[in-house]
């Protein structure tokens, strides 16, 4: 495999194999641009940054991709509703075989990217979150609000007091 410094890598992340088997491999780094994946995350998550670091490694029938996509994302804190800064690294490989004519990169940053979303997402282990009551953020102030008392089981004590 070589490091081809004057390659040109596409833009749209699509190469072409016969390239990548001339060359009996390649191995790249570039900075992705955030807006090609502006309809990845859903809002008001947003990428800031990302990094893709691409290696292929040309076998007489096939190529193996891997990759290692890195960057940075803005989400939502599911307790306070605050907007932070999340760190996130992920990898793919992936088998193409030598038959086809191109290799569709960005497909798989895209599909690797929807996947980086957490069903929640915590700002700080110690994020209090909002007053269910009043609404405040209780990282912010101290609010003299007391949540009724629920007891699950209530609706059901008339249907079994006979």
């Amino acid at each position: 495999m070589k490091n081809y410094q004057n390659y040109d890598i596409p833009q749209d992340l699509i190469f072409k194999t016969r390239d990548i088997l001339d060359m009996e491999g390649l191995q790249c780094s570039l900075a992705l641009n955030p807006a090609d994946f502006a309809d990845i995350s859903r809002p008001p998550a947003k990428i800031k940054n990302a990094r893709l670091k691409l290696r292929f490694s040309a076998m007489p029938k096939e190529i193996l991709a891997q990759g290692e996509i890195s960057g940075k994302i803005s989400v939502q804190c599911s307790r306070c509703l605050k907007m932070f800064d999340s760190n996130f690294s992920e990898d793919f490989t992936r088998l193409f075989p030598t038959k086809e004519e191109i290799i569709d990169i960005m497909y798989m940053v895209k599909e690797t990217l929807a996947l980086l979303e957490n069903i929640q997402n915590i700002c700080s282990s110690g994020c209090k979150g909002l007053c269910g009551i009043c609404g405040c953020d209780r990282n912010k102030v101290q609010c003299s609000c007391r949540p009724p008392a629920a007891n699950s089981f209530a609706s059901l004590k008339d249907k079994f007091e006979k």
